[in-house]
């Protein structure tokens, strides 16, 4: 596609739209944003105005019969996103998806197998792929640094999402799939899923919720790997700041990492693992420029996300790795649910290469 711009359309246009896709659209010079698509007429006049954008549609149907796309963008609740993929898919368009990737494995199945028939991307926004400390942790768990890496946690944790953040109802609605596990889980979920560089075999999983809604705000989930390898994903919507991390133990060292910082050390230095991570504010500010540990510079992970996504288009490929990986994804947070709500150990059988269903 070289020459030409790519021409983008984004599907919704509440939180996750107006604040990070559309911007970071808009900052690609390979891109045209030709169109805004939401059934809310008075949230697409706002959108459109503010990011000067000339044609918008109250659905995904009308802007595939009034424009040309070669991609979009879908920002809309999940319980929306098999439908909406479905469509543009028949339309040969490419797809990234906010996660979760949908609300059902067999609607999972279904985009990720007319993605394939089509031979069209469908790329799952696990934008912390792109985070620089993670990436380095990734590159020092290949290169045999760590030895055999059997345990890895992640956290991430964040205020009420309502009171603080967004003011989407859908995270608290089971119909459109709510809860911390759909929110947070498939993040956590993924990024162990990066650094095992596998898939996990069973869940046992364990949720509670504090404030009067239908749906989980806190989960914990314990993940059985191959190779007797066990993850340990930590979600949810109480903590009184953004909390987000990832600990790495293998036979020869163990690593932590979060998006201020990498740091190496032995597992038994829990004490002086923390007092670093008490003083990395301090020690950002002091800037540090030749030190290995820390970025100074701040990364916009969905412009990263975003423009990863172009450059496959415009490369000529047909298909995303992330689409595996967020069907994935979505099998273990199914199997989440049902570990809590049978108080038992669920298996998985993932899947690991394309196929049909």
């Amino acid at each position: 596609m070289t020459g030409k711009k790519t021409r983008v359309a984004v599907i919704g246009v509440g939180e996750i739209g107006t604040r990070a896709h559309i911007p970071a659209y808009l900052n690609n010079k390979n891109v045209d944003l030709v169109a805004l698509v939401d059934n809310d007429e008075a949230k697409l006049t706002k959108a459109a105005k503010k990011f000067k954008i000339k044609k918008c549609f109250s659905s995904v149907d009308n802007l595939l019969h009034n424009q040309e796309v070669d991609a979009i963008s879908i920002c809309t609740p999940p319980n929306t996103h098999g439908k909406i993929a479905l469509k543009a898919f028949a339309s040969d368009v490419h797809v990234l998806c906010e996660k979760p990737m949908t609300t059902s494995v067999d609607d999972g199945k279904r985009m990720y197998e007319a993605s394939n028939k089509r031979e069209k991307i469908l790329m799952i926004g696990f934008n912390f792929r792109f985070q620089p400390n993670y990436r380095k942790a990734y590159e020092l768990i290949k290169s045999g640094r760590l030895g055999h890496v059997y345990f890895v946690e992640s956290d991430n944790l964040s205020e009420n999402p309502l009171l603080r953040w967004s003011k989407s109802p859908w995270f608290f609605k089971p119909e459109t799939g709510g809860g911390v596990l759909s929110d947070k889980g498939p993040h956590v979920l993924d990024l162990i899923n990066y650094v095992f560089d596998d898939f996990p075999i069973a869940v046992t999983a364990l949720s509670s919720t504090f404030f009067d809604s239908s749906v989980e705000d806190s989960c914990v989930c314990a993940l059985e790997y191959p190779e007797n390898r066990i993850g340990v994903g930590k979600m949810s919507w109480l903590a009184s700041k953004y909390i987000e991390g990832i600990s790495i133990h293998g036979t020869a060292e163990s690593l932590f990492a979060s998006p201020n910082m990498l740091l190496e050390a032995n597992a038994t230095d829990i004490t002086e693992i923390a007092l670093w991570r008490k003083t990395s504010e301090t020690l950002f500010n002091m800037k540090f420029h030749d030190s290995p540990l820390f970025h100074h510079k701040k990364v916009d992970l969905y412009q990263s996300e975003i423009d990863h996504f172009i450059d496959q288009i415009r490369a000529g490929k047909k298909y995303s790795q992330s689409a595996l990986n967020g069907l994935n994804v979505l099998m273990t947070c199914e199997a989440a649910k049902k570990s809590i709500e049978k108080g038992a150990k669920i298996s998985i059988q993932p899947i690991r290469e394309a196929r049909a269903f």
